[in-house]
């Protein structure tokens, strides 16, 4: 199997698929092959949704492939369908990953939360718009860190509870998780190591450069360039916050090897960059810090007058912007508390990287401020507390937006090359699993 060829199969797409888009071509893949396609419900979402697991093939190993863990991250929505398409085309060259494997996908783990993010999904892929039209569940309530710790299942979201059922149920050889971030570089998560693999990761030519900054995750352990070992949810808890624990630690019960492929909305050479950045790292830490620390009160002086005159104070925004303040000041803090540890020459890859994060975490909660905001008002809610906190965040919005721009402009990468990043990853771990 030729992974570059098989990737030339792929379809080019100009925008995002939501989930009904995603289902409808699940589903028209089951009509066409009903002897080697079935569809399933594995339950519903907590506003009634159903959740679908198709399974093609029917080959000795399992792999499960789950699109949409994170609402605001939806390459997946287009890697699902196609690899699906791709597995039952009678041109593919997949070859013996379509006879040794049957391949179980779900098109959208939480529909609920993707359509509040349907606004950006058809661009324009700027980050000003992506900021002000995404949605990111707080993480209490996101479906990749809301699996139990005991493993009943008895206080997960039904969403969670669909995707206990389906690793259960399968057992998986290999669980994909697919993600993706929004400034930088590809990078990839294994839940363990197999020889040669994490090589033959960094060496895919996917037209994306490498992540080779610090990992996302506290206490991820790079095994080669762009891969890192995952950490435990229980690591990741005691460096940030508590959540529950994640799709990967739950799998782990059953042998699976968990891969997360994260891959990145715009590019920039810099992500890549591993010469001196001329800054100690811990004035790096401490910058990143210093653009942190103000968030959580920027947003809150502005918003929280008008929190008393909201018609709809139960909306997920609230909840999402509350998050985000949160988890702010919670990474400002350790950044603060790292520094200090930190005496060498930072790259300037990590600069890079934390600058992006800073940036990231301002706009991402003064976006969900607004969006909270926008939604009173197209109820009707134009009382005067309303409209001067919108008017304010409006300002703080661009104001921090045009900070952002200054340090990197937003260099889309094509629709397409995310689609074919993630499938190369799926098909080169698959390979190496198929043969342990």
């Amino acid at each position: 199997m030729n992974i570059n060829d098989l990737l030339g199969q792929v379809s080019r797409y100009p925008s995002f698929p939501g989930p009904d888009e995603v289902d409808r071509r699940l589903l028209a893949l089951a009509d066409r092959h009903p002897e080697s396609v079935r569809r399933r419900r594995l339950g519903v979402s907590r506003r009634g949704e159903e959740i679908h697991l198709v399974s093609v093939g029917a080959g000795r190993h399992q792999a499960l492939v789950v699109a949409g863990p994170h609402a605001n991250e939806p390459v997946g929505f287009l890697t699902v369908p196609s690899l699906a398409e791709l597995l039952c085309s009678e041109t593919s060259a997949l070859g013996p990953l379509a006879a040794d494997y049957t391949w179980h996908f779900i098109g959208c783990i939480d529909p609920d939360a993707a359509r509040l993010n349907e606004g950006w999904y058809a661009g324009p892929f700027t980050r000003r718009h992506y900021a002000r039209n995404l949605y990111r569940p707080p993480l209490t309530e996101q479906i990749e860190w809301s699996f139990p710790g005991d493993g009943s299942g008895a206080d997960a979201p039904p969403e969670s509870r669909a995707l206990m059922q389906a690793i259960d149920t399968i057992r998986p050889d290999l669980l994909v998780s697919l993600h993706n971030g929004e400034f930088g570089g590809v990078f990839y998560y294994l839940t363990r190591e197999l020889p040669g693999l994490a090589e033959a990761l960094t060496e895919l030519d996917v037209g994306i450069p490498l992540h080779l900054g610090d990992p996302e995750l506290p206490g991820a352990r790079p095994i080669a360039p762009g891969v890192y070992l995952a950490p435990t949810a229980a690591d990741v808890n005691t460096a940030v916050t508590t959540t529950g624990t994640s799709s990967l630690d739950y799998a782990a019960r059953h042998g699976t090897l968990s891969l997360v492929v994260e891959v990145p909305l715009w590019s920039d050479p810099r992500s890549c960059d591993l010469t001196g950045s001329g800054i100690p790292l811990s004035d790096v830490l401490t910058e990143a810090a210093d653009l942190l620390d103000g968030v959580p009160a920027a947003i809150g002086s502005r918003l929280d007058p008008a929190t008393t005159s909201l018609a709809a104070p139960t909306s997920p925004f609230v909840r999402s912007v509350a998050d985000v303040r949160r988890t702010v000041a919670g990474l400002a803090a350790a950044l603060r508390g790292h520094a200090g540890d930190q005496h060498r020459e930072a790259t300037t890859a990590e600069w890079f990287g934390w600058q992006q994060t800073a940036h990231l975490f301002r706009l991402r909660g003064c976006g969900t401020a607004l969006r909270l905001l926008d939604g009173e008002l197209a109820v009707g809610n134009h009382s005067p507390a309303v409209r001067q906190a919108h008017e304010e965040l409006s300002a703080l919005f661009d104001q921090w937006a045009s900070a952002a721009d200054a340090t990197a402009p937003d260099h889309q990468i094509p629709l397409t090359n995310l689609l074919r990043a993630q499938l190369a990853a799926i098909l080169t771990t698959a390979t190496f699993v198929a043969v342990v």
